[in-house]
């Protein structure tokens, strides 16, 4: 009979953890993808690629004096259009390249929207007007949350964008 020796019970548990990593790390991409397999994100047209230069210079040309940065503000996006599959997950990848934590796109519950609106908790309007100008809307769009009914869920957004049918992206 093999004795079992310590080496086997190290092999073991570094087996067992990078089994488990795994297994965490399928787990996020599937619900990443299963939260945006409806709204048509794998189905839909996705963002150029954009360089580092290309980035940068965008960036600086929305340069908002007092807002945070991307990394420390959370956004969710909305599509509240009718008929423009996958407009949310665009907008999010959009975000994304520039450094935003984002939270899954998701669909608004209720009707359509013609307009968009980009809402912000305490706070953070100054991040929101950052994020309405990197979509291309004007800062007039940016309103605080409060307790208004967004359509989607908002827990943990900082800045909640919801894209109606006129959304330019």
């Amino acid at each position: 009979m093999k004795r079992i020796e310590i080496h086997d019970l190290v092999n073991a548990a570094l087996l067992m953890l990078a089994l488990a990593l795994c297994g965490y790390f399928a787990l996020q991409w599937i619900g990443t993808a299963g939260d945006t397999w409806e709204e048509g994100f794998f189905n839909s047209e996705k963002v150029d690629t954009i360089d580092d230069e290309e980035l940068a210079a965008r960036a600086a040309e929305v340069d908002v004096v007092g807002s945070r940065p991307p990394n420390e503000v959370s956004v969710i996006v909305g599509n509240g259009s009718e008929g423009r599959d996958g407009l949310a997950g665009r907008a999010s990848e959009r975000l994304a390249l520039f450094g935003y934590g984002m939270i899954a796109p998701a669909n608004k519950d209720g009707d359509p929207e013609d307009d968009s609106f980009i809402y912000y908790a305490d706070g953070y309007r100054l991040d929101a007007v950052r994020v309405a100008l990197l979509l291309g809307f004007e800062e007039d769009l940016v309103q605080p949350l409060l307790d208004r009914s967004t359509g989607i869920s908002t827990d943990g957004a900082d800045v909640v964008v919801v894209l109606g049918n006129s959304a330019p992206i």
